[in-house]
């Protein structure tokens, strides 16, 4: 019986050996040694970088010498025959660079990683990925980003981005030029950029800080954030979310439901501020100086204007509704929510 046992188990041993070498290769990363190019560009080319059918990071620097360093990295865990059904195309044409991925099989299980440094006088002009990271560093021109799944962060660049993810965070810090952001089930952040901005999102949030430009800011579900803008939010839109706007030049619209608004402004420009709330309380801090017509309705709630000072009320202010002037009047601030407290307070001020 044990001898029974033991040429059994021999030849099962024989059986699963070869298949565990198998499933074990499969799970095991197998990468080609980087591949690095160099590529001389005259003053404005325009690059490109595709790699939009296959998953990869793309990484973009500047330096200040006058030709296009190019890496790239194929890796796959599916074997290493994967390796050689991709491959990297680069077309060169007069102000042009264009550095493209290519399948050269369908269902190609690969990944490719580009590390590419630019002159500082080249222009990049378009980047897509696919799945992966996306960093772009001191780049110049004016630049369109897609991604379907992966963040995008940019920094310190100067120009236009138009930049667009399926799903993905996107972070800008130092730029220069004014951005329109979207993207979806993610973040938005924007530090210290000098341009105007139009950022979309659904059900992320937006935040603003330290940035010059006049701001236009719509998601849902997702709350939105600005401090320390030198310009004005244009819009701030949101639902089941709140706002906070704070030591921004002028606010001209800003609305949510579900939630609260704090806004804290030095100006009311030529459109007014207007601010709407279903359900949900409203803070507004107004610079000592500032001089506006002003109109608060709260249709469940109460109106405190914590020794405001300056005020005049007219004669048709009750309960819940306040109309009148600070100081000689001026542009009109609106200030309405369905259920929920509006309060008024100077800059500088606590609750």
């Amino acid at each position: 019986m044990l001898v029974r046992v033991a040429a059994l188990l021999t030849i099962l041993g024989g059986l699963i050996i070869p298949l565990c070498f198998g499933c074990g290769a499969l799970g095991l990363e197998d990468t080609e040694p980087p591949h690095t190019e160099n590529y001389s560009v005259s003053e404005s080319t325009q690059v490109t970088v595709t790699n939009g059918d296959l998953n990869g990071d793309i990484e973009i620097g500047t330096w200040g010498k006058d030709y296009v360093e190019l890496t790239w990295t194929k890796s796959t865990t599916w074997g290493k025959s994967e390796l050689d059904k991709a491959d990297v195309k680069i077309t060169e044409a007069p102000g042009r660079l264009d550095i493209e991925t290519k399948l050269l099989s369908k269902n190609a299980r690969v990944s490719v990683d580009f590390d590419i440094t630019l002159p500082k006088n080249a222009l990049l002009a378009k980047v897509t990925a696919s799945d992966g990271k996306i960093s772009i560093v001191g780049t110049t021109g004016n630049t369109i980003v897609v991604a379907k799944f992966g963040s995008i962060s940019v920094k310190n660049t100067a120009g236009y981005m138009d930049i667009a993810a399926e799903k993905g965070n996107i972070r800008l810090e130092g730029t220069t030029g004014g951005a329109k952001l979207t993207t979806t089930e993610s973040s938005i952040e924007v530090v210290n950029a000098d341009g105007d901005i139009k950022a979309t999102n659904s059900n992320g949030g937006i935040t603003i800080s330290d940035c010059k430009g006049d701001m236009t800011l719509e998601t849902s579900r997702g709350g939105i954030h600005v401090a320390d803008l030198q310009g004005r939010v244009l819009l701030a839109k949101t639902n089941n979310a709140p706002i906070t706007i704070r030591r921004a030049t002028a606010v001209e619209s800003a609305e949510t439901s579900n939630s609260d608004v704090v806004a804290e402004i030095s100006s009311v420009g030529a459109n007014g501020t207007t601010i709407t709330v279903n359900a949900g309380s409203i803070s507004l801090y107004l610079s000592s100086d500032i001089n506006a017509d002003i109109e608060l309705k709260t249709l469940s709630g109460d109106i405190i204007t914590h020794s405001f000072g300056g005020i005049t009320t007219s004669d048709d202010t009750t309960k819940g509704y306040l109309k009148g002037t600070i100081g000689a009047g001026g542009n009109k601030i609106y200030i309405e929510t369905s259920k929920g407290n509006i309060d008024l307070f100077r800059s500088g001020t606590t609750e």
